[in-house]
């Protein structure tokens, strides 16, 4: 990754990732952005509601306009800034790495592959391999490139288990919401039945008693004659 790294540059590194970065500042692009700049509204979002607004809409209409915009630059540093404002944590964190290979360390001009994994496994292990991957990409942190590539795979194949296990997660409340309903049901039917079992016993005993008192008149009659 180079230091003087566009915006425009960094979003094609990040398409895959913009519905992520969306995500999580919609609220800003809706109320700061999109109802500020009704041109850019109307070109990107044609015929669409503001509030209504989904965010894989979102994610698309901003990916186009880092694309084809000629001067995307202002649109990326405030898509950059809103998320960093959302994930200051990290940045405090590369700050203060960054800082011990150099006070000033913007002037860094690439940390070796060694000290990169350090600093990447690191942070991983604190914010997760996507936060760590858009973060180093949006600010430009100057990891070799074949980091970058590992990093880059390292977050697909983490977000990938993450849909896995909501997938998983999600399967597996429906089967319990399925076996639930099925429990209810039995339970219904179980109360049900139980309630006409107890009606046919007294209606049994009833009929009982009533042929006890026929037999006993009948046996009285017969005495009689």
């Amino acid at each position: 990754m180079l230091k003087d790294t566009t915006y425009k540059q960094k979003f094609a590194m990040l398409k895959f990732w913009m519905p992520t970065i969306v995500e999580s500042i919609k609220k800003d692009l809706k109320n700061d952005h999109l109802r500020q700049d009704i041109v850019f509204f109307k070109k990107y979002f044609p015929s669409k509601n503001v509030a209504k607004l989904t965010s894989s809409e979102l994610a698309e209409g901003y990916s186009r306009a880092m694309a084809e915009e000629e001067n995307a630059e202002p649109l990326g540093e405030f898509l950059a800034n809103r998320w960093l404002l959302k994930n200051t944590e990290i940045y405090n964190f590369f700050e203060v790495n960054l800082s011990k290979i150099n006070p000033n360390f913007h002037e860094i001009k690439e940390i070796d592959a060694q000290k990169s994994k350090e600093i990447i496994n690191d942070a991983i292990g604190q914010f997760g391999e996507p936060n760590t991957y858009m973060f180093s990409v949006l600010n430009a942190v100057v990891f070799p490139q074949e980091i970058y590539q590992e990093l880059d795979h390292k977050a697909k194949e983490s977000l990938k288990k993450e849909q896995m296990a909501a997938k998983s997660k999600e399967e597996q409340q429906s089967v319990e919401k399925v076996m639930k309903n099925y429990e209810l049901q039995i339970s219904r039917l179980t109360d049900k039945y139980e309630k006409k079992l107890i009606g046919f016993e007294r209606k049994y005993h009833q009929d009982i008693e009533m042929l006890k008192k026929q037999i006993n008149n009948l046996q009285k009659q017969l005495n009689d004659q």
